[in-house]
C-alpha cells in the first residue's frame, strides 16, 4: 500500500483549485489528489476554454507531487480538447500525447474504460484499452483506474483482469471504487452503501494479480445541495457527514483507503448574481458532522458568519488558510464576498480535518 492516507477527488475548477494552492505542503505530502481535468473559463483567445492553462495550475499547486490525471465527463466542463483526449482509437493515442507533453509532471494516468459496440467473442472490445495500458505501464510507475462500487464480481474480474494482465514493468495499479452521491435515504441505513463496497473491496483483492495493485480506494460525497436544507434552513445548523460513517462500517471488513470529493456535492451547483445567501461551512473535528452560519448580505453577510463561527463551542482553529480567513471575515474585511471563495475556504478545513481523522486511525 502507498504512503497516502487520503485520496480526494475534485473537478479543477477556480474554487477546488484555490483551495489546494492554500493546503500546507505538510497536508499535500500525505494526499494523492485525483484531479477530474475540465476547461479553463472562456476567454476571447481561448473560446472553448483551454485546458492547458489547467494544467498549468496543477503543476503550480503539485511543486512535484504525484497525483492521478482523470478526465470530466460532465457536460458543463468538457470542451472539444476533452472530448478528443478520450477517443480510444490506436490505443488512446490522444491521451497517450497528452500525457506525454506532460511528462515532467509527476502523473499517475487514469484508464478510460472503453467498450466496442460489437461485443466479439474472442475479447477484442478491451483491445484498446490493454493497448493504452501496455504502453503507458512502460514509463509509468502507477496507473488508476475507477469503477462503481456496486457491481457484481463477474464485473470487476471482466474490466480489471485485462487491465492488470496488460501492465507492464513494475507498474502497479490503484483502483478507486466510487459511490457518487450517497443520498439522505441513506442516512437511516448507510448499509446500504458499505456492503457492497465491502464486497467489492473484497472481489478486486481476490483477482488473480492483486499482488500489482497499489491501493484500493472508496470515494463517494454526502455534501447536500442545499445544506441550509439540510440543516433546517436556519441562521445556523448541522448536517451528517455520511462519508465517514461509511470508512468506518468498511474497514471493519476489509483495509482500504479513503477518499471522498473533498466537501463537494456532485451537482456542482454555481450560484449567480443575487440568488445566493453567505454561509460558512466547517467540518467538526470528530469527523461526522458540519456547522454552518448563514446570513444574508443586509443582515451582516460573511462577517457576521465568521463571528458566530468563532464563538461556537464546536469551532476548533487548526491553524490554517481557512480559519485564517474567517479570523480576517470577523474583523469586516473578508479577502472574498463570493461562494466560489468560501467553498475554497471550506474545503481546505475539511480536507486538514480529513488527514487529521486518518492519522489518528
Amino acid at each position: 500500500m502507498s504512503k497516502f492516507v487520503y485520496f480526494p477527488l475534485i473537478k479543477t475548477r477556480d474554487a477546488e483549485l484555490r483551495a489546494f494552492q492554500n493546503l500546507s505542503s505538510e497536508v499535500m505530502e500525505q494526499i494523492l489528489p485525483i484531479y477530474e481535468l475540465t476547461k479553463s473559463r472562456t476567454t476571447k483567445k481561448a473560446p472553448d476554454g483551454d485546458i492547458h492553462r489547467r494544467m498549468r495550475q496543477i503543476c503550480e499547486i503539485q511543486d512535484g507531487r504525484p497525483f492521478i490525471l482523470d478526465l470530466s465527463t460532465d457536460n458543463k466542463y468538457i470542451n472539444p480538447q476533452i472530448e478528443q483526449l478520450v477517443s480510444p482509437y490506436d490505443g488512446f493515442k490522444d491521451w497517450q500525447y497528452f500525457l506525454n507533453l506532460y511528462k515532467e509532471l509527476n502523473i499517475i494516468p487514469m484508464v478510460h474504460l472503453y467498450e466496442a459496440d460489437d461485443d466479439d467473442e474472442d475479447g477484442s472490445t478491451f483491445k484498446e484499452v490493454e493497448s493504452f495500458v501496455a504502453n503507458i505501464s512502460k514509463v509509468k510507475s502507477q496507473i488508476a483506474v475507477r469503477l462503481p462500487h456496486d457491481l457484481s464480481s463477474s464485473d470487476y474480474k471482466y474490466y480489471l483482469e485485462p487491465i492488470i494482465h496488460s501492465l507492464q514493468n513494475e507498474c502497479k495499479l490503484i483502483v478507486l471504487l466510487d459511490a457518487n452521491f450517497v443520498s439522505e435515504d441513506a442516512q437511516s441505513d448507510v448499509a446500504d452503501i458499505v456492503d457492497p463496497l465491502i464486497l467489492s473491496a473484497k472481489e478486486v483483492l481476490d483477482l488473480d494479480g492483486f499482488d500489482k495493485i497499489e491501493d484500493v480506494v472508496m470515494l463517494c460525497t454526502s455534501f447536500p445541495s442545499s445544506p441550509a436544507k439540510a440543516g433546517n434552513e436556519d441562521a445556523e445548523g448541522k448536517f451528517k457527514i455520511l462519508e465517514e460513517n461509511i470508512y468506518q462500517g468498511v474497514i471493519e471488513e476489509v483495509n482500504i483507503k479513503y477518499g471522498d470529493y473533498a466537501s463537494i456535492n456532485t451537482q456542482q451547483i454555481e450560484m449567480k448574481g443575487g440568488t445566493f445567501v453567505p454561509r460558512i461551512d466547517i467540518a467538526l473535528e470528530d469527523g461526522y458532522s458540519f456547522i454552518y452560519k448563514r446570513y444574508r448580505r443586509n443582515d451582516g453577510s460573511y462577517p457576521r458568519c465568521a463571528k458566530s463561527m468563532l464563538i461556537d463551542s464546536e469551532y476548533s482553529n487548526l491553524d490554517t488558510w481557512a480559519d485564517s480567513e474567517i479570523l480576517l471575515a470577523s474583523e469586516d474585511t473578508p479577502t472574498g464576498i463570493s461562494p466560489s471563495f468560501w467553498i475554497s475556504v471550506r474545503m481546505v478545513y475539511y480536507i486538514n480535518t480529513r488527514v487529521n481523522l486518518r492519522n489518528s486511525d
